[in-house]
């Protein structure tokens, strides 16, 4: 599946910062470690998981950067990744795209993709975060400014394939 995400396609001066468009995806350049390979010659899966991860973090800090308020604390309850093809090692950047595909009352998703440096798409993820109370660590409903917020970065559900 091939998809516009690469760096060159995109424009190095986009990379890791929000279009016009409110609902378009971050995009966040994520470069390879030389370590992240395994003994098949690609990028473990398990480094999926860490580049997300990632892409979730700067995406997160940039859209709530100077803002006078935050998400809050909250923690990560699903999370599914679909692998489409190896990643290889490269020393250009993957690029991962980073969106909200669902608000609910207490939690909301992560839609996630991340391509090569050729903008191949090597994996889908989605990533559930609930909204909890920093202190006990009890769920209750994401604060109304915040809803508001990630609602605007709300687009389309992650397109896995799914099983019959």
């Amino acid at each position: 599946m091939r998809v516009p995400c690469s760096v060159a396609e995109i424009g190095a001066d986009r990379v890791g910062a929000m279009n016009e468009r409110p609902s378009a995806p971050a995009e966040v350049a994520l470069h390879l470690r030389w370590g992240d390979m395994d003994i098949n010659k690609h990028v473990n899966n398990v480094q999926f998981a860490r580049l997300f991860e990632e892409a979730r973090v700067r995406t997160m800090s940039e859209w709530f950067a100077g803002r006078p308020w935050g998400t809050g604390a909250f923690h990560i309850a699903r999370q599914e990744i679909e692998f489409v093809a190896p990643l290889f090692y490269s020393t250009e950047p993957a690029l991962a795209r980073v969106w909200i595909s669902r608000v609910g009352t207490s939690s909301f998703d992560f839609g996630a993709q991340l391509c090569d440096h050729a903008g191949n798409l090597k994996a889908l993820c989605e990533t559930t975060g609930v909204t909890v109370d920093s202190e006990t660590g009890a769920s209750h409903p994401i604060p109304d400014e915040v809803r508001d917020f990630l609602t605007t970065r709300l687009a389309d559900p992650v397109p896995f394939r799914r099983r019959a």
